[in-house]
């Protein structure tokens, strides 16, 4: 991590700093340079090092006992990013609410209780149930889990199911402000701390929020709201707190000096999407996903059901459906990938604890779902206590089924040919109706930054 010809750490790279160097903060409270209902601009300072943990926030003007998805908050706001130097962008994610859908089962259930339900109103933390009775003792067993939230209700006398509702403060309704790191927006500043005060160009990031829709609806109290308030973007909160990191001036002014042309290679993600309906998706379908001439790292994909009152759900449309039951089967949900001319695969995946470990192999990570969320199996979702008047064990306005993400992680280290990545896909017995199939390739891109001029090409 040090430069041989200065020994001058890299000051890009959170955590590798050696513990005795000098570091000062400025953090600076941004207003967009454009803001309107569906979009907003941030022009950034060209000074110091943009730290990665910077956050935007946001609020909402809406009324009612409203509430974010509790799987991905404020999330929902957000239809696409986009982090521009001068002309060039950078990195850009499209549909990042339904992305943030994806990458939010992965956040630990306590991270996701005691700091995500304030910071962004993800309130998807789950506890177990300890609710059966064994001869003379209960309360020992726990065969079940639910939604846990800051909000605690009792079971009413009779024993039927409460309606924990959530936190009062943290209703859409009462305005309150959550926020969104740049670094879930951007994966390239994740890991990098982006040397502004070396860019002679302007950098900018856009949010394209959410049109009008019932995707733009607050989830509503079931029973007591006919339907969630549309709600429109708070002007007055869209902020940019920006924090800029400083170290010794000799420092900086050397580190300067000595990476007058600096490379960066990092991961971008490209979108594509397709409609299907259930009749439609029971065939063999054979999807060009594009990724011609890439070097692709993996692909992450979604189904998204097209319900006709998404807001009846406490994840709205912001989910990923699993195959039906079909008695006490499950339907079947097949795929492959071919690339190069070959198969990814040698047999085609079908078993869906397998589709559950290329999920954990693509991600290196284990999802924070139960069997019964991923694929309806299992029977583990209690509706004991219910999310404002949900039932978290229906597959259409609770959790049931509805984190049937598929990824596919391409580990041979070569680049696609010009024909690109084809998908093949078969869903049985799915729900009737209409689905939109989402597939984003993670794509390797370089980027240099040359006399102030930055530079990005795929790799």
């Amino acid at each position: 991590m040090t430069d041989e010809r200065g020994r001058i750490p890299d000051l890009m790279k959170i955590g590798a700093l050696p513990s005795d160097l000098l570091q000062d903060t400025d953090t600076e409270v941004l207003d967009p340079v454009v803001n309107t209902d569906d979009f907003a601009r941030f022009v950034l300072s060209n000074k110091g090092f943009l730290h990665s943990f910077s956050k935007i926030t946001l609020s909402v003007d809406t009324a009612g006992a409203g509430q974010f998805p509790v799987n991905i908050g404020v999330h929902s706001l957000v239809q696409r990013c986009a982090l521009r130097i001068g002309t060039t962008v950078v990195a850009e994610i499209d549909d990042f609410n339904f992305w943030m859908g994806y990458k939010s089962i992965f956040i630990d259930n306590d991270i996701n209780l005691e700091r995500e339900t304030y910071l962004s109103s993800r309130q998807i933390a789950l506890k177990l149930d300890y609710n059966d009775t064994v001869g003379a003792l209960s309360n020992i067993n726990a065969s079940s889990l639910s939604l846990k939230t800051r909000q605690y209700p009792a079971l009413d006398v009779a024993g039927t199911a409460a309606n924990t509702g959530s936190i009062p403060e943290l209703r859409t309704g009462n305005k309150p402000v959550f926020s969104i790191s740049v670094a879930d927006l951007f994966p390239f500043l994740r890991f990098n701390q982006l040397p502004l005060y070396m860019i002679d160009q302007q950098v900018s990031i856009e949010l394209y929020f959410q049109p009008a829709s019932t995707l733009k609806r607050c989830v509503h109290v079931k029973t007591s709201e006919a339907t969630g308030t549309l709600f429109t973007i708070d002007k007055t909160q869209t902020k940019f707190i920006a924090d800029y990191i400083y170290y010794d001036g000799d420092m900086m002014e050397s580190y300067r000096n000595q990476n007058q042309m600096m490379n960066w290679t990092y991961n971008d993600y490209r979108l594509n999407k397709r409609s299907f309906t259930h009749t439609q998706l029971a065939l063999n379908n054979v999807m060009d996903i594009g990724g011609a001439g890439r070097l692709v790292n993996k692909i992450v994909c979604g189904l998204e059901y097209i319900a006709a009152a998404p807001d009846t759900s406490m994840i709205n449309a912001f989910a990923s459906a699993a195959p039906g039951l079909s008695g006490n089967n499950n339907g079947v949900f097949t795929t492959n990938l071919v690339y190069n001319d070959n198969r990814l695969y040698p047999i085609d995946r079908t078993n869906s604890a397998i589709h559950f470990h290329d999920l954990v192999q693509a991600e290196q990570n284990v999802p924070q779902v139960s069997r019964q969320m991923y694929n309806k199996q299992g029977g583990s979702l209690s509706d004991a206590y219910k999310y404002m008047n949900y039932a978290p064990s229906s597959s259409t306005e609770g959790l049931n089924g509805r984190f049937h993400y598929i990824a596919y992680r391409l580990n041979r280290n070569e680049r696609v040919n010009s024909r690109g990545v084809q998908l093949e896909l078969k869903y049985t017995n799915m729900d009737a109706g209409s689905y939109t199939h989402r597939t984003w390739l993670e794509l390797v891109k370089t980027a240099s930054l040359s006399n102030g001029k930055f530079a990005t090409e795929f790799a």
